[in-house]
Formats: structure tokens, sequence, C-alpha cells
């Protein structure tokens, strides 16, 4: 989906009529589902549809217009652009899975302990306007009265009186949002929500025995090392087949070779003999490193920073 698509997303929504359920929710990691969900009610049925116009409007106008572009998740978010993921990529799809079943099955009761954020689900009237669910990470409670503060407000004789009661406030900026098979974060908030780092370790040891697996190496144990003590696990998320195919191939290899300065065999076969050898290669199988068509100088994706080798 191109900015313009998401922009005319925004504009049925304030264009159609829509049905919106609000819902506060925390984590709890020890639990089979960590999502916990509470359904929210308002006294008048005026006040969510009102909200959600409102946010509508502002997203539109301070978040969707100010992006340059939509681009594939990369763990590199350049705060002009907005990070889009299929909903059935492996980094979300479980988590988002059980934040859908414990929304679904939401009662009422209030959360216990701090809420984390606040779910908008917008159902539309129209069978053939596909559904969104925005969400801000957040705690929605404001306790006016704590261990460090007592509030107080005047009463119609003019009198202070104290304020023992919780206040709500809803944002008019959200995080990330979903329409349809697609997912969309303005930011890596969502990765707290979802345990990202802990699915990346688990693509990172997949990406690295996909490598291995290509036997492009004389050492594959020896790389196998070298690759799991690589820091990132963010940079195998852009692991490309195209690439993957290439070090399978003779000609790859010396190609792929002549441009890292990496060494092969006499069965050319990529010699890894370090973790520098070995973090190069992984960058570039990884699309962390391009050649500049201009100056042939090899380039660090996300900066502007040569890559000496």
């Amino acid at each position: 989906m191109s900015k313009e698509s998401l922009q005319a997303v925004f504009d049925s929504l304030k264009n159609n009529s829509y049905s919106w359920s609000l819902y506060f929710f925390k984590i709890d990691r020890r639990s089979a589902n960590p999502f916990n969900v509470s359904k929210v009610r308002f006294k008048s049925s005026t006040y969510l549809s009102n909200y959600a116009q409102s946010l509508i409007s502002t997203v539109r106008k301070f978040q969707v217009d100010s992006i340059s572009c939509i681009q594939e998740y990369d763990g590199e978010n350049t705060k002009v652009s907005c990070d889009k993921i299929e909903l059935t990529n492996e980094i979300l799809s479980s988590s988002w899975h059980q934040l859908c079943a414990a929304t679904a099955e939401a009662g009422e009761s209030n959360l216990k302990g701090t809420v984390m954020g606040y779910i908008l689900c917008g159902q539309s009237t129209d069978a053939d306007i596909k559904q969104i669910t925005m969400v801000k990470v957040a705690n929605p409670i404001i306790k006016l009265t704590n261990k460090r503060h007592v509030t107080f407000s005047a009463t119609a004789d003019d009198k202070l009186d104290i304020i023992s009661d919780d206040l709500y406030r809803l944002y008019l900026t959200i995080d990330f949002f979903v329409v349809g098979d697609c997912f969309y974060a303005f930011n890596h908030s969502f990765e707290k929500v979802f345990n990202i780092e802990s699915t990346l370790k688990k693509v990172k040891s997949s990406a690295v025995d996909e490598i291995v697996a290509t036997n492009a190496f004389s050492d594959c144990e020896n790389f196998k090392k070298f690759a799991h003590e690589y820091k990132s696990a963010r940079t195998f998320i852009t692991l490309k087949k195209e690439r993957l195919e290439k070090i399978k191939t003779v000609s790859g290899r010396l190609e792929i070779a002549e441009t890292l300065k990496l060494s092969l065999n006499e069965h050319n076969e990529f010699m890894v003999q370090d973790e520098k050898q070995a973090s190069l290669l992984i960058r570039y199988l990884c699309y962390k490193i391009i050649k500049d068509d201009e100056s042939k100088d090899l380039l660090e994706v996300g900066t502007i920073s040569k890559v000496n080798i």
C-alpha cells in the first residue's frame, strides 16, 4: 500500500459509518496468552464516536501526511516512514492472534495493575469496507492523588475538595494500526507489546541455518559460530532468498568475494576467518550493504557511511 492509499483509507474512515469499541490492555508474560483485555463503556454513546472522528482527523493530518513512504519493516524506522508487516509474518503473527483472541473474549471488569495501552476497533456498517484496529501504547489512567501529591478541585461554594477518583485520557495519536491483512507502525513501540526481541532471536537462528545450508563455506561450523555471535538480530529480518541463491553458485561466490574482498579456497568456497569477515558477508546477504553505482563504494544501508574492508 502506498502513502496515497493509506490517506484514502483514513479519508474513508471519516466518510463512512463505523461502530467503535474501546479496550484497555496490559501484559503478563507468565500466562499462556500474555494479553489481558477489558472492554470500556461510556455513559454517552456519542463520546467514543466523537473521539474516533477526532483521532482519525489528527492521525491523517499529522501522522499519515507527514510520512515520506511506506516500507517493509526492517527494524530501522527512519521516523519519516511507516513500517509495514504482513500479519502472516512470523515475527508478528502468533502475538497478533493472541491479542485478537483476548480482545474477542474481553469482559468489562477493570484491569488490576498498570494499563499498558488501549485498542480502538472500528467495524464499518458496509461489509465491503475493511475493519480497522488502532492502538496507542500509553497508560490512559491518570492518578491525581498518589504518594507524591494530592489534588483538589473547587466546589460550587469555592471550597476545595479532594479528588480521589482516577481520570482517563485518550490521546489523539496512535502508534500502530491494522487494516485488512497488513500491520502498519509509525514507531517501534509495538516491539515491546509483541515481544519482538524474543521473536527476532528465533528469526536470527533460522536465518543462520539457511545461510549455512547453502554449503558455500570451507568451514561451515566456524562461520556458524561467528554468525551466532553477531550482535544485532534485527539484521536478519531482511535476509533475501535472491542472495542466498547467489552464494550457492560458483559465479555468485566469485562476484561476492571480489566485492567484499573475501578469500575463496580451491573449491571456490568462502574462507571466513574472523567475526569481521562474517559480519561483512551477513550484512551483504541481508541487504545492509549496497554498492554505489557511480562511486562503486560499498555503503551501509540507513547511513551514508562508506564500508571499509
